[in-house]
């Protein structure tokens, strides 16, 4: 295992699927990625021939230098991705407002946040991404979470990929967020109402077609739950390799069932790699 491989420690999951699952990428598709650190993303990205900006407030090599929230943007992006920095803003509500009003029409916003006990702290995450709330804020901003792709991985994070709503409108930038009406519930793949309460288990994934959820039966009192590595029967190998942590907790399946990952017994150390060559 190389070490120069780029390491993908949150936001690897959908970046995976999203890159896997689309079957073309137009010429000149242009990405932004928020808070990108190192640029690990962004160079997994620009290996599929994507044009990637990265802005990140602390990184010297990035394309951007700066804060998102007041960075003034001089176009609009095909995709945009953003992996754990959604918990860090004081108000989710503008920070989704900024990055519909960048994205284009039809692009795709790709964005994972952390999942955390409830009563946990944790150092410069000020806004929650647990589940019920990242789906509901995602919808008020306007995204169909209903026909996109989610992910909730237990102890890890909660991504989506998602467009923009055909049903949203600005105006409703105004409202506080209170009612959930029917053109919000269009917009998501669980049913709620108030008092709604959202089985979670260790994993979900809805619409996923290369990371899905997969359970074992060979002992039937203990079947065995992981997800299930799916790539295109068409997909062309593009030699990008980069290690994504698995984080100890699952196991991982290939499209025939069998296991390429298995979570160490000794749990010591969380961060476990998995090396994807794709």
């Amino acid at each position: 295992m190389k070490k120069n491989f780029p390491k993908l420690d949150w936001g690897g999951f959908a970046l995976l699927e999203y890159l896997l699952s689309k079957k073309k990428f137009p010429k000149k598709f242009e990405v932004l990625d928020i808070g990108g650190a190192f640029g690990n993303h962004s160079e997994v990205m620009r290996s599929f021939g994507l044009s990637v900006d990265l802005i990140d407030k602390y990184e010297e090599k990035a394309e951007f230098r700066g804060d998102f929230n007041t960075f003034n943007f001089k176009k609009k992006y095909d995709m945009i991705f953003c992996s754990h920095v959604i918990e860090h803003q004081r108000n989710q509500g503008a920070f989704l407002d900024k990055i519909y009003d960048i994205l284009k029409d039809e692009g795709d916003l790709v964005i994972s946040g952390p999942t955390h006990e409830a009563e946990k702290f944790v150092e410069g995450h000020i806004s929650t991404t647990i589940l019920p709330v990242f789906l509901q804020i995602l919808i008020y901003a306007g995204f169909d979470c209903k026909n996109g792709k989610m992910m909730s991985i237990a102890g890890v994070e909660n991504s989506f990929i998602v467009k923009k709503a055909k049903n949203f409108s600005i105006d409703e930038r105004t409202e506080t967020g209170y009612r959930w009406t029917q053109k919000h519930q269009e917009r998501s793949p669980i049913f709620l109402k108030s008092g709604t309460k959202v089985n979670l288990v260790d994993l979900i994934t809805h619409n996923c077609e290369v990371i899905k959820t997969h359970v074992e039966y060979k002992n039937i009192e203990n079947p065995k739950l992981g997800l299930m590595f799916n790539p295109p029967k068409n997909h062309k190998k593009k030699n990008v390799n980069f290690l994504l942590n698995m984080w100890n907790r699952f196991p991982v399946f290939n499209s025939k069932s069998e296991v390429i990952y298995e979570p160490l017994a000794n749990k010591g150390s969380q961060m476990q790699y998995m090396n994807f060559s794709i």
